[in-house]
Formats: structure tokens, C-alpha cells, sequence
């Protein structure tokens, strides 16, 4: 019996008494042959003791089913349930109850990313999706996992957020067979790590990792039944952080190279990419001295019949390395390539040495013996340019200073079957034993010791333990070392390993059998199926010719254990093809099953070491057809992946602990005075969270450590930083008011100079008297209730003060400190919102009085002949004016910068998460990953913080004089910001994309623009950028059913792109059972529609796009003489003109 039937059995017992209840005229799943379960509605209510359960299948078929009283069919889950992001979310936990919500959610929603407690589930679509550009990147940054729809990226960034917090290394293990998206995911991880991780230096240490890929895939990866782009090898790239937690480096570790590919290919099955792309180069200079031909010239590239790959170009796809060979007629260009002597060459490749005690024999090699020699030496050399390659790879990513922490990317094999299982695929399994072991123990195992450990109550639940089949590969007188054992014999033999084999395990350990019909293999019973071994013995041994030659590459490719892998070395040895019988004294050779066993010895210790992540790829599919879902086989891998087991207990455990201790030291600030006054820290913790989290379910008191559920540490952290915040503000007021103390007397100062200095020389006096008043101008903001731009008119006046003196110096003076006085306060000032506001106004007020009063016709059509007497007369100021504006500009974009980074963290919460419409709440179970957002409401954004967060930038605007065109320009780029971030947030939470959040969203709308109205700002177009919200909030409230539905929202929706229409049809989430689904023939539907709009297949909105800003020119109606300069400023010394 399955692990997942006695669950769901024990289930049952214990329920028998509410049976009767639950299968009445309710919806069950029932085994089937080819789609593994199928829906069935029970038509006749069941009783206690019946035999038969009366059911109706989906297609209308009547079933009389035969039932266990005690194991009744599972029950499906409620329509509103289904297709949830997280699969410990559903009520009911079960085999088909998981296939079928990642069946709706691929199928029908076109989501391929589902978790599953602590497992994201991604399930390969075979098609390119718009999901993972750098504005993905950025919307997934810093979010809570569970915040936003299931992602690659969420792993990762949960992965980078927990080594930055903890300091504490991470892994993201990647596994699934071949064809699954392992290769892929595994990229897209390490791009997330270099896109939020970027580093200040030049030395784009993120550009070198992520250009290690294309070249290890080339010369790693090639095109199997199953995948085009099948990795052949197991990869571990860690990628090296500093205390900064910017990437500095990384290295990469290789595991067991299918070098079997090199000399054998199945059936429409290719050698490595790099032959390909070097044939299909063969033409071009630089590889005409490699004397190469088309791809089916050789034996070694044509043997599987399939040379091209339907949409690869392998010439564009070329890198750069070296190196391919072999066949009688190629020799010559062998050994012409490897600076070898030909004659010796072909002698060593038909022959081989003996060497005993007493003498040495040289003895010739049967043909096939020959055949084996030399595929051997191509594998040898294959596999050691394979190490030179990612040698190569680590020099250039190799980094001087000192790692602080790491992040390790596993991307290896899963485990699979075939009708032929070589050697390589025999260890590929034995890692995934491994693996899964490791998995088990981290999920499982540990799980319930610690809590034993830690005296929390926990249900003891029975799983597999695979130690049996570990044992039987790895321990001592098992399968690897007594293969071991014949390799390092002379005259080993396939025959006598088998029998070794049989004799020792046959009748002997369940996990091992003899086939009936054969002497030439044996079966293993692995975790996930049984599978049949068969090679010969020769495929395992490494080849070994005799004399000595010289090659650059290849020097030291026959050391045993060489140091390390350098292009430079002078020799090669090449030993006979048998091994030598060695004297006792003299070291053994380690086999290629020893050198793995070790490797992926020293694998597990480095992920035992780290917090592992996991990431399981599913192949949907064997014909790699893309969104299609064949049940059988996904069952399968979800059997073997620990996706199944992994769900039945995410739901109720605690991911998160922390020791007393380390609960005390970081959440202490929340501690009050009395509390800390008790000696007990134990106690102190104890009394602080009861008063902190009054759910008492959402945590437990260990012996040593307190365990949390999901989603609590981020609410404790959420409080410790606001306390930290509201610390700040307090200490920022003590030293803003000494900062102002050493200012007033700062000044003060000056001024009592300035008044020494007045009685100096009159020219003198004019020109520091100026400049210093331009410094407190631009240093002090005036709180002036006079005419908008005060300061800047009477910047102005100083200027045309200085033209009535036909004073060049004083004026140039003057000039060069308002512009660099403004330059430096901005830069002070740069996250203050009221000073920027008002040298925006104040530059743009001054900059038009310098063309109103330039002399220039085209600004003076307005002027009244008194404001033209006051033009200057002397000097011409157009390049001022042209840098005036550019600093205007300057100050704007800072401007916006601080509006947006202050009104965006109260976007997606007020705008999409908090609802204010009674009744129209969407809330269902989050499952594992809990939201962030649900976990405390209590100081929640909600709408009214975005109208008042508004306002506060429109009042502050209007204060400070900012001209109402520069506003509504303004304005508008914060409206436009609102519907992007908003928009964007839709497209990536599923949760979100409901009728009734539809309503919410365009009611937000309209408090918007009841807000624009209520300012008279309806001619800032700023209603326009929220279009397409308002279409997509539209979409998600209109009927999606007919033809006429179809066309409807095509001439609706003109404002969004194909590719976010059909995003909001295929993620729209019934939030009650009378609402339905949009099915897939509908979606298709819409796209035949769209067909031919030529729009960008782009799915978010950039937040980052600025609008062009203008500066519209607008003379003063206020005549310089009728300006009142207030005493305050001090401007006695100086004449009105």
C-alpha cells in the first residue's frame, strides 16, 4: 500500500461515523486506466455497509462502482477551490485532487508555476512565455513568497532574502527528468541573482555567470527522444556574495558527463551540440585549420540519424572551443590536430602492452577490441576537454577578495528509465536516491525529530526511507565496489561481476533481482520505479595506450588524479587498453564509479550544509506539445518528486524557528521596560509574543527554539521596523533642531561680517552682498504668504541690479552662485519633498523672468510698458537660461523620483488588495504561503491613504507656487504610475483577477477621478493613463461566454495588448460558485480575434517611463517696482532702479 492510501485510509477510519454525510450527492474521483482518476457525481445517496457507489461520469455514463466501506472513493474539492496557487490550500489533500488543480491551472489558466507547501511545482509549457523580463524581475523583489502568483523567481528571491538576513548559505535544488525545464529554471535563477544583486564594480562579474550557460550547454547538452536540449551532465554553480550581498563570483562543479554519447547515439538522438555547431562552422577561417566537413560526414555526429534540429541554427548558436576526430580516413587529422606521430598512433590503437614481473608483451587487439580502445580515448578526451572548458570557465569567474555567503544552483538529472540503461544511467539514479534522500530527511524526518526534540505535539507519519537502496549501491561489498573490484582486476569480466552480483544480493535483498530471461543484467527497485541494468564492463574502464606525445589540451587528460586541468602541460601518457596489474604497493586507480560516488559525496555535504529550496520540473507531455497535459505521466513524476507526500503535512507544520536567544537579540526594540525588567529571557520571549500575535495557534514554545507558521516572522519583522522608523523620525527631529541651532548661528555670523564689511568699497560690498543674500536665498526657504516665486523675482532683481551696473563680473558672479547654490541644496535636499517642490517653482518663476525681461521680442508680446522699461540692457543671458532649464529638468525627475517612492508602497494595497465595497470581499485559504498582507490589517494602505498621500503633494504643490501646467504634468505621472504598478500586480496574482475585485478596482478608479475634478485638473490627462486599468477591471466584470462576448471585448479593450487580455482571461478565479470559469475555447476565441493587431507582445507595463516634461513660458502679470521685498531678507544696501 502506498504511502498516500494509508494516509487517506487512516483518514477514513477515523471519519467512518460522518461517511454517510460526505457522500451524499457529492462529487467523487474514481481510478481510470488512461487519465489515472475521473470525475464522478454520486446520484444515490451512500449508506453505511453499501457495496456499490451509484455515480454519473462527466460524459454522462451511469456507474454502479465497487466500493471498501473503509476506503471510499476520494472526494473532489468545491468548484471554488480549485485551481489555487498553493496545493496545501485545498480542502481536501489528495492524489487527484492535486492533479486535477495543476491540470485547471496549466491547462485552462496557462500557469505553469504551483506550490506545494515548500516545493514549487513548474511544469514545462514548451512554448516562450512573456513572464520573465527585468520588470518581472523587479516586481518580484523584495515581495514575501506567497505575495505575489507562484515563480521561479519567488524561490530565488527567497533564496537571496533569507542568506541576506540569516547569513546563512542556500540552495535552490532543481530536479525532474529530462525534458522537464530543469536547464532552464536553473538560468532564470542565476539571471535573478544577477539583475537584483548587481554589483558597483566594472568587472560585470553577473554578465560572466550568465555567460558561462550558452558555452557548458554547448558542450554539455545534446538533443535525446525526450529533449532537444537534454543537460548530459549534473551542474552545481555557487555564486559568491559579499557582506554587501553583491555577487563577486562564482564557481561551478561538474558531475558525471555522459561520455557514452560521444561514441553512441540512439535513434534520433545527436552527439553534443558543439559538433554540430563546429560542422556547420567548418567553412569559416578561423575553423579551417580543423579540416572539418558536414555533421554526416562522421560516424560519431550521423550515428543517430538526426543531425538538425527543427528551429536551431547551429552555426549561429557556435562558440568558441575545439576539437573532433576519428575514423580510419581521419587519422591522419588526428593526430595532425594532437601534434602526434601517425605510425606510432595506429600501432597503439590495434595493440596493447603486458607487463609482468619478468617481461614486457605486446600483443595485437581483436577488431572490436580496437573499437572499444578507440572510443575510449575519444570519451577520455572528450571528457577531459569537457574539464578544461569549465576549468576555463572558473579562472574567468574566479574573484580576489573573501566570499561571505553563497547561493547554490543544483541543475541535475532526475531520475528515468530506458529500454538500455547504461552506467551513467545507473549513477544518475543512484544521485537522485540521494536526493531524494536528502528531500526526505529535510521535509520529513527532521521535521519530526525536532519536534520531538523540542516537545511541540506533532502526529508521527510514516515515509519511505530509501537508506535500503542506498546501501545496496554504495556500502561496503555493494553493487559500486564490487564493480570496483573486477575494473582493477586483469582479467575482469562482465560475467563474473554479474555473478558477484547474483550471488551476493539475489534472494537475498528485495531491492535487487535477476531478470528471468537474461544473465547479462540485473534490476534495481528504486524509489520512484524498477529499473533494468545492462553494459559491458569495457564501457566502464578508462582507456589507456602507451607511448608519449605532446598536445597542448590533452597534456595531462590521462592522469588519474590530475591537479588541475591547464592547457600548458608537456606529456601525455597513454597505457595499454587493459588495465596493468599494479604492484601491491603502488596506488590503485580510482574508477569512474569511485570518482562519482566521491563527488556526489561531496555534493551532499555542501547541501546539507545550506538551506535548500526546491524546485520540481514536471514534462507534461512526451511530444513536447505545448499546454498539454497528459495525467499518466504527471502522476508519475508527482510520485516520484515528493510533490505528494510534501503536501499532506506543509499545511500544519512550522517553517520557521528561532532560538530564544536569537528572538531576544533581534525583537528586543519591541520589548517594553517591564518586560525587559524580568531576568527569565525565556519567559521575556514567552510574554512578548502572546502580546504581539494573539493567535496562539500561529506559534509553539520548544524546549529550545519557538516555531512559527508561515508568514508570522514577516509580521514581527513588519512591526520591528516600524518601530526602528518611528525611532528615527525622533532622533531626526533632536538633530534637525541642532542642525538649525548651528545654521541660525552660522548665519548670524556672516551677517555681522557682512556688516563690517559695508563700510569697505562700494563695488566691493555690492558684489559679496549680492552673493551672499543669492546663498541664504537658496539655503533658506522663506515661508512667504506674498506672490508665487517671491525669491525667484527677487533673484531677478538682483541680476538686473547688476545689469544697471553694467557689471559683467558681479553679474557672472552672481549667476554661477544661484545656479551651484540651487545644484547643492536639490542634492542636500533630495528626498525632501517641500524643498524640492519649492526650488522647482522658484527655477521655473526665475528662468521666465530671464526671458520675460531678456529684450527679446517673442517673450515680450505680454509685457506692459512698464515691464518692458525693466528688460535688461546690457547683457544677453541665453546660455544661463538654457542651464537654468536643464537644472529645472534636474529637478523635476528628483522631483517625481520622491513622489513615486513615497505613494508606491500604497499602490497594490489600496488599489487592489483593500476592499471597501461590502460583500465583494474575494478571500479564500492561501495554504503554506501564507500573504503577507492578510496576516494584520491593522495599519493597511487603503484607498483613502492614496487620495490623501494626493493631496498632500497637490496642497504642497499649490504652496509653494508651482505652476499649475508643471502640476498637472506632474499629476499625470503619478496617475500613469498608479495604473502600472497596479496593472502589473493583476497580472501576477491570479487571486486578484475576479468579478468582484473588478468592482473594487473601478471603484478606486472613480475616487481618482472624483479627486481630479475635485482639483480641476481634468484637463491633465491624467484620467487617460488609468485606461488601461479601468479596461482590464472592465474585463474582469464583463460576461466572457459568446461570440458577441468575444467581439465585445476586442473593441472594448483597445487599450491593452493581446498578450494581457488573454493573461487576465486565462487567470480570472471564480470567487463563487455561480461564477465560471473562462473556458479555453473562449480564450482562443479572442486571440483568432486579435489576431491582427500589430501591438507589442509585451505583458507588464514599464513603471519606469517618464513623460516628456515641458516648460511652458508664462510671464509675470507683477511689475518688478510693485514687488515688496520683505525687511526680513535684508536687501537694504540695495537701490531700486
Amino acid at each position: 500500500m502506498s504511502l498516500l492510501s494509508f494516509f487517506f485510509l487512516s483518514r477514513r477510519i477515523t471519519k467512518i461515523q460522518k461517511t454517510s454525510e460526505l457522500y451524499r450527492y457529492n462529487r467523487v474521483w474514481i481510478p481510470d486506466n488512461e487519465e489515472v482518476w475521473r470525475s464522478a457525481e454520486i446520484t444515490k445517496n451512500y449508506k453505511a455497509g453499501d457495496r456499490f457507489l451509484h455515480v454519473q461520469l462527466e460524459d454522462g455514463t451511469e456507474l454502479n462502482y465497487p466500493v471498501d466501506p473503509a476506503a471510499l472513493p476520494p472526494l473532489r474539492n468545491p468548484d471554488i477551490l480549485v485551481g489555487e496557487n498553493d496545493l496545501t490550500a485545498l480542502s481536501y489533500l489528495h492524489e487527484p485532487a492535486v492533479l486535477h488543480n495543476l491540470k485547471v491551472r496549466f491547462v485552462e489558466s496557462k500557469l505553469i508555476y504551483t506550490y506545494s507547501g515548500i516545493i514549487l511545482v513548474a511544469i514545462n509549457p514548451y512554448k516562450e512565455l512573456p513572464i520573465y523580463g527585468d520588470a518581472i524581475i523587479h516586481a518580484y523583489s523584495g515581495q514575501n513568497m506567497g505575495d505575489m502568483d507562484p515563480h521561479i523567481f519567488a524561490v530565488a528571491e527567497e533564496a537571496y532574502k533569507q542568506m541576506a538576513r540569516n547569513n546563512k548559505n542556500q540552495s535552490i535544488i532543481v530536479s525532474g527528468e529530462s525534458g522537464a525545464g530543469k536547464t532552464v529554471s536553473a538560468r532564470y535563477t542565476m539571471r535573478y541573482f544577477a539583475t537584483v544583486s548587481k554589483s558597483s564594480s566594472n568587472a560585470h562579474v553577473e554578465d560572466k555567470v550568465l555567460a558561462s550557460n550558452p558555452i557548458t550547454e554547448a558542450v554539455g547538452n545534446a538533443k535525446t527522444t525526450r529533449n532537444d536540449n537534454s543537460s548530459r551532465f549534473g551542474k552545481y554553480t555557487e555564486i559568491s556574495f559579499d557582506q554587501s550581498y553583491q555577487i563577486i563570483g562564482a564557481n561551478m562543479r561538474t558531475y558525471l558527463l555522459e561520455k557514452s554519447r560521444v561514441v553512441f547515439q540512439s535513434e534520433n538522438e545527436r552527439n553534443y551540440h558543439i559538433f554540430y555547431q563546429l560542422c556547420a562552422s567548418a567553412m569559416q577561417p578561423e575553423f579551417k585549420h580543423l579540416k572539418l566537413g558536414s555533421a554526416e560526414e562522421f560516424n560519431y555526429t550521423r550515428m543517430g540519424g538526426s543531425t538538425v534540429i527543427e528551429g536551431v541554427d547551429d552555426r549561429a548558436n557556435m562558440v568558441e572551443t575545439q576539437k573532433t576526430f576519428l575514423e580510419d580516413k581521419h587519422l591522419g587529422i588526428f593526430c595532425e590536430l594532437l601534434d602526434l606521430n601517425c605510425d606510432k598512433m595506429a600501432q597503439w590503437m590495434c595493440h596493447r602492452k603486458i607487463i609482468t614481473t619478468s617481461e614486457t608483451v605486446i600483443k595485437p587487439m581483436t577488431r572490436a577490441q580496437a573499437v572499444n580502445a578507440r572510443d575510449a580515448l575519444a570519451k577520455k578526451i572528450y571528457s577531459h576537454l569537457f574539464d578544461f572548458i569549465v576549468e576555463r570557465i572558473n579562472q574567468a569567474l574566479h574573484f580576489p577578495g573573501k566570499q561571505h555567503t553563497f547561493i547554490g544552483v543544483l541543475d541535475i538529472y532526475g531520475f528515468e528509465t530506458f529500454d538500455v540503461n547504461s552506467f551513467e544511467q545507473f549513477c544518475i539514479n543512484y544521485a537522485n536516491e540521494k536526493l531524494q534522500q536528502q528531500f526526505n530527511l529535510h521535509v520529513f524526518k527532521l521535521e519530526q525529530e525536532e519536534y520531538m526534540k523540542e516537545d511541540i505535539p506533532w502526529t508521527l507519519i510514516d515515509f519511505y526511507d530509501n537508506q535500503p537502496v542506498i546501501d545496496l549501491i554504495e556500502a561496503k561489498m555493494g553493487i559500486l565496489e564490487l564493480l570496483d573490484e573486477e575494473c582493477l582486476l586483469p582479467h575482469g569480466t562482465d560475467e563474473n561481476w554479474l555473478q558477484k552480483l547474483y550471488n551476493n544480493f539475489v534472494n537475498k535483498n528485495a531491492l535487487f533481482e535477476k531478470p528471468r530471461m537474461s544473465n547479462t543484467s540485473f534490476i534495481v527497485q528504486h524509489f520512484a520505479d524498477k529499473v533494468e541494468c545492462k553494459q559491458r564492463i569495457t564501457k566502464y574502464l578508462t582507456v589507456i595506450l602507451s607511448p608519449h606525445f605532446q598536445f597542448h589540451l590533452c597534456a595531462n587528460s590521462f592522469q588519474d588524479n590530475p591537479v588541475s586541468i591547464s592547457p600548458f602541460s608537456s606529456t601525455i601518457n597513454i597505457r595499454s587498453a587493459r588495465p596493468v596489474l599494479k604492484s601491491p604497493n603502488k596506488q590503485l586507480r580510482m574508477t569512474v564509479g569511485s570518482k562519482f560516488r566521491s563527488s556526489l559525496s561531496l555534493l551532499m555535504v555542501t547541501l546539507n550544509a545550506t538551506t535548500p529550496h526546491y524546485v520540481r520540473c514536471i514534462k507534461p507531455n512526451d511530444e513536447k506539445l505545448p499546454f498539454e497535459f497528459d495525467s499518466k505521466r504527471v502522476a508519475q513524476q508527482l510520485r516520484a518528486c515528493g510533490v505528494l507526500e510534501t503536501i499532506r503535512i506543509s499545511a500544519q507544520s512550522y517553517p520557521s524557528r528561532w532560538t530564544y536567544i536569537e528572538f531576544f537579540s533581534r525583537y528586543s526594540i519591541l520589548m517594553t521596560q517591564q518586560e525587559l525588567s524580568i531576568n527569565d529571557k525565556k519567559q521575556i520571549c514567552k510574554i512578548v509574543l502572546q502580546r504581539l500575535i494573539q493567535d496562539h495557534n500561529q506559534y509553539q514554545f520548544g524546549r529550545t527554539k519557538i516555531f512559527f507558521r508561515a508568514g508570522q516572522v514577516a509580521y514581527l519583522e513588519k512591526l520591528r521596523s516600524d518601530k526602528l522608523r518611528h525611532a528615527c523620525i525622533v532622533i531626526q527631529k533632536s538633530v534637525r533642531g541642532w542642525l538649525q541651532r548651528k545654521k541660525f548661528l552660522r548665519i548670524k555670523q556672516a551677517a555681522i561680517i557682512i556688516q563690517q564689511y559695508f563700510r569697505g568699497q562700494r563695488t566691493v560690498r555690492y558684489f559679496w552682498l549680492i552673493n551672499e543674500f543669492a546663498v541664504r536665498i537658496i539655503t533658506d526657504r522663506f515661508v512667504v504668504n506674498m506672490i508665487p516665486g517671491l525669491p525667484a523675482h527677487i533673484l531677478f532683481m538682483c541680476v538686473r541690479y547688476a545689469d544697471y551696473l553694467n557689471d559683467a563680473d558681479m553679474l557672472k558672479s552672481f549667476m554661477n552662485v544661484t545656479i551651484d547654490g540651487i545644484k547643492q541644496v536639490v542634492k542636500d535636499h533630495s528626498e525632501d519633498f517641500e524643498m524640492l517642490s519649492f526650488w522647482l517653482s522658484n527655477a521655473y518663476y526665475f528662468l521666465n523672468c530671464l526671458k520675460q525681461y531678456s529684450g527679446e521680442e517673442e517673450f515680450m508680446k505680454s509685457n506692459t510698458p512698464h515691464q518692458n522699461k525693466n528688460c535688461l540692457k546690457h547683457f544677453d543671458l541665453s546660455e544661463y537660461r538654457q542651464i537654468l532649464s536643464d537644472l529645472a529638468i534636474r529637478i523635476y525627475h528628483q522631483f517625481i523620483i520622491v513622489m513615486e517612492n513615497n505613494i508606491q508602497p500604497m499602490i497594490v494595497p489600496g488599489m487592489l488588495e483593500y476592499e471597501s465595497l461590502q460583500g465583494i470581499s474575494g478571500l479564500k485559504p492561501t495554504g503554506f504561503r501564507k500573504r503577507s498582507s492578510s496576516i494584520d490589517d491593522t495599519d493597511t494602505y487603503t484607498m483613502t491613504s492614496i487620495l490623501q498621500q494626493l493631496s498632500y503633494f497637490y496642497s504642497t504643490m499649490c504652496q509653494n507656487g508651482l505652476d499649475s501646467e508643471l502640476l498637472k504634468q506632474a499629476v499625470k505621472q503619478l496617475f500613469f504610475l498608479i495604473g502600472a504598478i497596479t496593472l502589473n500586480s493583476l497580472f501576477l496574482r491570479k487571486d486578484m483577477c475576479s468579478c468582484r475585485k473588478g468592482m473594487q478596482i473601478r471603484c478606486n478608479i472613480s475616487y481618482l477621478e472624483e479627486w481630479l475634478k475635485d482639483k480641476n485638473l481634468q484637463s491633465s490627462n491624467a484620467k487617460e493613463t488609468l485606461e488601461p486599468l479601468s479596461q482590464a477591471a472592465w474585463l474582469l466584470q464583463v460576461k466572457k461566454i459568446t461570440d458577441d462576448d468575444a467581439k465585445e471585448i476586442c473593441e472594448h479593450c483597445t487599450s491593452l495588448s493581446t498578450v494581457q487580455i488573454v493573461k487576465i482571461l486565462n487567470s480570472y478565479t471564480p470567487i463563487d460558485d455561480f461564477e465560471k470559469r473562462v473556458t479555453p475555447s473562449f480564450v482562443r476565441k479572442v486571440q483568432a480575434m486579435l489576431n491582427s493587431r500589430e501591438d507589442v507582445p509585451q505583458l507588464m507595463l514599464d513603471t519606469k517611463y517618464l513623460f516628456q516634461v515641458t516648460f511652458p513660458f508664462t510671464p509675470s502679470p507683477h511689475a518688478l517696482e510693485m514687488i515688496q521685498v520683505p525687511s526680513s531678507f535684508k536687501l537694504g544696501f540695495l537701490t531700486r532702479v
